[in-house]
This record gives C-alpha cells, structure tokens and sequence, in this order.
C-alpha cells in the first residue's frame, strides 16, 4: 500500500476518534481511498509486487549523463575551432537525437527505466538549447538574445506535454521565467506573454500529472513575472495591489481544491502557501505608516502602460471575488464544508484596498495602517486559538510567527522609550507562556498526553 495511503488511513481514525468526522463518513473515506488485495484463489494467482524504484541509480545515472553532456560540451567547445561547419552541426544534431532517442526507447521499457527515459529526454532538451546559441555561433546570427530562451522554453514545453514530461516542464518554467525576466530587465519591455505561457502551459500539466513540485514552481514563476511586468506597465503601486488580487484567489483555489479534488495530495497546500505568503508580505507592507501612503495611490504613478497594468489587477481582483463568492455559496449551501473564519477577512483586505486605490483616496497612510496591524492581529490570534483549540501545531505556530512579527515591527516603528519596548517584550512573552499552558490544557482534554 502507497505510504500517503497508509498515512491517511491512520488519520481518519484518529478524526474517528476525535469527532471530526461520524463513523459512516469515515467508512466513506476509507472506501474511496483503501484498496483492499484481492484473495487468492486456485483460479487467481496473486500478482507480483511492482518492481521498486532503484532511487539511488536514477539519481546518480541523471547526474552522471548532465556531467558527461557536459564535459562532451567543454571537450568540443575546446577544439570548436578546428572542427568544419558540418562536422559542428552533426554534432549538435546527433546529441539532441541520441538522448531524445534513447530517452524515447527506456519510456517504452516497464519498471522504473521511463523515469530514467524522462531524465534522457530532459538532457535532450539541454542539448536543444545549446544547440540554439552554437548554430547562432556557427552562422555567425545575431539576433535579440532573449529569443534564443524563448525557442528553448517553447521546446521544453512542447516535449513536455508530448511525453508528460515533468522534468521538462520543469525546464519550460525556468526557461520562460529567464525569458520574461531578460525581456523585463535589459530591454525594459516585459512580456505578458511570459505569463499567459507558464500559467496556460504549465499549470494544466502540473495538475495532470499530479507535481507538487512542477505546481510550486509555475506558481512562484507566475508571481515572479506578474510582479515585474505590471511594476513596469504601472508602478509599483499596481505592482502591489495584483500581487495581493493574485494571493487571495490563490488561497480561494486551495481551499476548493482541498474540497473537491482530494485525489491530488498536497496541491492545495502549495497553493495555500504562496497565497497566504504573498498576502502576509503584503498586509505587513501596509501596517507601515510609510509604506501605506504610496502602496494603494494608483494616480501619483504612471506607466508607459497602464491600462495594461489596470487590465490585469482588475482581472485578478473579479477572479478572486469570484472565487470567494464560490466558496460562500458553498458554505451556505453544504454545511460540512466550512471555512474558517479569519479566512474571511483575505476578500475583505482585497475589496478594501482595491476601493482605496481604485477611488484615488489620499491622506489615508495611517488609518490603512492601523487597519491592517489590527487584521494581523486579529489574524494571529484567531490562527493560535483554532490551533489550540484543536490541538495543531501549524496554525498555533504560524499565528504566533506573525504576532511575533506585528510586535517586533512596532519596535522599531511605534515605541520610542525603553520602558514602553520592554512592557511589549514582557506583554508578549506572557502571552506565549499562556498560549503554551492553553495548549497544553486542550491537548490533555483530547486525550494526546502531555
């Protein structure tokens, strides 16, 4: 049985046990996700265990033909000019078809051999793109090098999705990422194509293929170019509010995701982390005085594009309405699916730092951030009462990081004697001290010792 199974398994009847969930739900869940083996009969043989997965070979054997593709590239680069045109193209031609072949023929093999295919493959698609930049070399082209990345991306993805490739997806991000970033910084001409390209090419494939990692890193990717292309069209100002448009339609997306495709462990995790780590950069950004005066004023900063830049905020800021629309209805209408509710205050932030910036209100710097200490406060305390309550430790710790967070910024930016410092420190380490003992109480109720 796979170890995720296993894993939830033990966790339903600990939920049992609990009362989270009724004795019926949890029989429900262990039938859609336990598998029990089929008994052997004198009509039946049993099935032989799935060869396993010689993690150690695939490892070392994938680095072991980068290094060789590697050292076979500084050899000829070496006596690169001593080599004849054809000669130097064969080359370049005959590595990208020799480890895509061999790549393509170990996929076909049963076992673990097509994993180690899809590292072939993805050190084809290597040799593609440094097959790229040597013709570029060979016929002497010069041309806008950025291009040169994004040819090398719309490969990767291409075999990507030919061969459901993860690894090659996974070279499709950084490769658009390089991209959007080289078109961004050098030549000060972002392309929201970059975007649209990781978000509708990776994402899906991600999901297919069930990725944690290839979900991370298209996610931190669209961050990543959605930040440096709208900063560009817009200022910083618009920069901000879509990175805040786009956290909380993340942390919507994960909570429908934990709802209704269980079946992919982990995704709504991953989502949930980026949405709520870019909602908190930015809810701490404007519980700074300073910061809140320029972050919401869209009019005092002009772009060369700016109705672009309105163009994805506002795309963004509907979606994630939409989302939370979704997920209210959905509470109203099924109660065992519940939000939390400090939840609710992420499409409150979002309608109202929009509305600030949309209306072009000033002079609002402190009131904004005194608005947005109180939510991270409220936040803090809610997260350390529900993980207490329920006896988890994320929730109670992450509401204690940001609590912590909260009083260590006004340090710096509020208190201004010793004494008022030092009555924070202590007012604060006596909250955690009963925080602990609170934790320790609802523990011991549940029956989890001490």
């Amino acid at each position: 049985m796979d170890k995720n199974i296993r894993w939830l398994l033990t966790e339903i009847e600990r939920w049992k046990a609990d009362g989270l969930v009724t004795p019926e739900q949890a029989d429900r869940l262990r039938q859609r996700y336990d598998q029990p083996p089929v008994p052997a009969t004198s009509a039946t043989t049993l099935a032989a265990p799935a060869e396993s997965v010689p993690w150690g070979l695939l490892v070392f054997s994938t680095a072991g033909a980068i290094i060789i593709g590697l050292g076979v590239i500084l050899l000829f680069a070496y006596n690169w000019a001593e080599i004849p045109k054809a000669g130097k193209l064969a080359l370049v031609f005959g590595a990208i078809i020799a480890a895509h072949a061999g790549g393509l023929r170990l996929l076909a093999q049963p076992g673990w051999k097509p994993k180690l295919g899809e590292a072939l493959t993805a050190l084809g698609t290597m040799f593609y793109g440094a097959g790229i930049w040597l013709v570029a070399q060979i016929y002497n082209i010069d041309e806008h090098y950025p291009n040169g990345f994004l040819f090398w991306a719309l490969g990767a993805l291409a075999m990507a999705w030919a061969l459901r490739s993860t690894a090659n997806g996974l070279l499709a991000v950084i490769l658009l990422t390089v991209w959007g970033g080289c078109e961004a910084f050098d030549f000060r001409a972002p392309e929201f194509w970059a975007i649209l390209l990781v978000a509708g090419g990776l994402l899906p494939l991600a999901w297919k293929q069930r990725s944690i990692l290839l979900l991370a890193a298209t996610l931190a990717a669209i961050q990543f170019l959605l930040a440096v292309n709208v900063v560009h069209w817009g200022g910083g100002a618009h920069a901000f509010t879509a990175t805040l448009a786009w956290a909380v339609l993340l942390v919507a997306a994960a909570r429908l995701t934990d709802a209704d495709r269980p079946e992919f462990v982990g995704a709504s995790t991953v989502m949930a982390f980026f949405g709520f780590g870019a909602f908190f950069g930015c809810a701490y950004l404007l519980s700074f005085h300073a910061a809140a005066d320029g972050l919401l004023d869209w009019a005092r900063q002009r772009g060369p594009r700016p109705a672009l830049a309105h163009a994805f905020g506002w795309t963004l800021f509907t979606a994630g309405l939409a989302g939370w629309s979704w997920l209210a209805r959905r509470s109203l209408r099924q109660k065992e699916f519940a939000i939390h509710r400090e939840d609710w205050l992420l499409p409150i932030a979002l309608l109202y730092c929009f509305g600030l910036a949309g209306t072009g209100a000033r002079d609002w710097a402190l009131f904004v951030s005194w608005s947005f200490n109180l939510m991270l406060l409220g936040l803090a305390i809610m997260w350390i009462w529900r993980g207490c309550q329920e006896s988890r430790v994320r929730p109670t710790v992450l509401g204690s990081l940001i609590l912590s967070a909260v009083v260590l910024a006004r340090y710096f930016d509020l208190f201004q004697s010793l004494a008022a410092r030092g009555l924070a420190f202590i007012l604060l380490g006596t909250f955690f001290v009963a925080e602990a003992m609170f934790y320790r109480k609802m523990r011991q109720a549940k029956g989890g010792g001490a």
